[in-house]
């Protein structure tokens, strides 16, 4: 008999091994089967998530600064789990302070982020004014923290060890940009409303809960193609039964929040105490109740957020999922079930958030394209109004003074 010869594991400058062949073709098999799900792990899952619910409304009622601190937490467990799937302490021991150079990098982005948002916050609030003497350095800060960082992951090399060290850094650096970048405006949608942070997380909450439900149900009882194999679990009718529930979910669960102040005013101010008093303010035209016209429908009393929400649904639907395929690719790249196991069988935060992160870029991107309006405040007015000289002041003080007075 003949004997195969083993075959042969190509290394790249960016990875230890890839998959050998006959692991590809394991993978291929394992993506045409699908795992049943027992009483059992529904049960579980669904208990973990109605918890995990009632959590996430409570956080809502302590406000706005809870709710992006809550996402800081976030992002530091996700990036704890992602870089952990590359973990290899037989070798990092040898590596000076690499795990504090990974947390390092993770730092410095996040002060970046954040750092830059609650300027722009402390300028248009003159309740905040006096902590500009501290946000108005922040990017001097972070540029200096980030050749400090960057010295350091180079003075750190060590010959013999140099490929593996860069890719622990290119992993550790593509990590930062999927938890932190991805949810560079995260904050400040917040800080505009709270319907900003609810409604996206919301939708994308429907839409994976209607393909869970829909996939054990009904799964591969009408198609029996296999959908994605990085994700073998997954259905077609699970697909196409999420996309149709999470449109009718986002065409009129944002009529339910557009009724409510706490949702569609921007933070007045940061409370360190939970549970701040109510919002008063003007809403945006687009949670105005307003008359229009539908064809072969006629004049309807409508939210125009409500069309608004209906390109949330499409992106939850339809592009939002790859995230999760994403995470997907890397499990089982990595030979894991999940990042981590702390949420009863939902597995880490990366497992729960995968599609939430990309969910963030297209939040910031419509919000900013189709609904912030460009407006200057009384306080951003006065803001900038204070770094002029005085005689631009003065300057400035005439000429508001002719417009006022043409418009008498």
């Amino acid at each position: 008999s003949k004997v195969s010869a083993p075959v042969a594991k190509r290394t790249s400058s960016f990875s230890e091994t890839e998959e050998s062949e006959v692991e590809l073709k394991t993978h291929a098999a394992d993506s045409t089967k699908k795992e049943p799900a027992s009483f059992q792990k529904v049960m579980v899952r669904t208990i973990t998530a109605s918890l995990l619910s009632l959590f996430y409304l409570g956080l809502l009622q302590t406000g706005h600064l809870y709710c992006i601190l809550s996402i800081v937490l976030i992002q530091t467990q996700i990036f704890r789990e992602i870089v952990n799937v590359r973990y290899s302490s037989a070798k990092e021991r040898e590596m000076p302070y690499f795990r504090s150079l990974q947390w390092a990098w993770f730092v410095v982005a996040m002060i970046f982020v954040y750092g830059d948002t609650f300027h722009r916050f402390c300028t248009e609030h003159r309740s905040l004014t006096h902590l500009l003497w501290i946000t108005k350095h922040l990017d001097t800060i972070v540029y200096g923290l980030y050749w400090v960082t960057f010295m350091t992951s180079v003075l750190t090399l060590r010959p013999g060890m140099i490929r593996f060290q860069l890719s622990q850094h290119m992993w550790s650096i593509v990590t930062v940009c999927i938890v932190v970048f991805q949810s560079k405006f995260f904050a400040l949608n917040t800080l505009n409303g709270l319907f900003w942070f609810f409604f996206p997380f919301a939708t994308v909450i429907m839409n994976d809960v209607s393909a869970y439900f829909t996939g054990i149900t009904c799964g591969r009882r009408f198609i029996s193609a296999p959908f994605l194999a990085l994700s073998p679990n997954k259905t077609w009718e699970g697909f196409i039964g999420a996309c149709i529930m999470t449109i009718i979910f986002s065409f009129f669960f944002p009529a339910l929040l557009a009724q409510f102040s706490w949702f569609t005013c921007p933070a007045e101010g940061l409370y360190i105490w939970p549970f701040p008093p109510a919002l008063t303010c003007t809403p945006n035209p687009v949670f105005a109740l307003t008359e229009i016209n539908l064809p072969y429908i006629g004049p309807t009393l409508l939210y125009p957020i409500q069309f608004h929400g209906l390109a949330y649904g499409l992106f939850a639907s339809l592009v939002a999922p790859f995230g999760g395929f994403f995470a997907s690719a890397i499990k089982r790249a990595y030979n894991k079930k999940d990042f981590d196991s702390f949420m009863p069988g939902h597995g880490g935060m990366m497992d729960r958030m995968d599609c939430q992160l990309l969910m963030n870029t297209f939040n910031a991107f419509y919000y900013f394209t189709f609904i912030a309006s460009s407006a200057l405040t009384v306080d951003k007015m006065l803001f900038l109004a204070g770094q002029m000289t005085p005689e631009n002041q003065q300057i400035l003080w005439q000429e508001l003074g002719k417009q006022i007075g043409s418009l008498q």
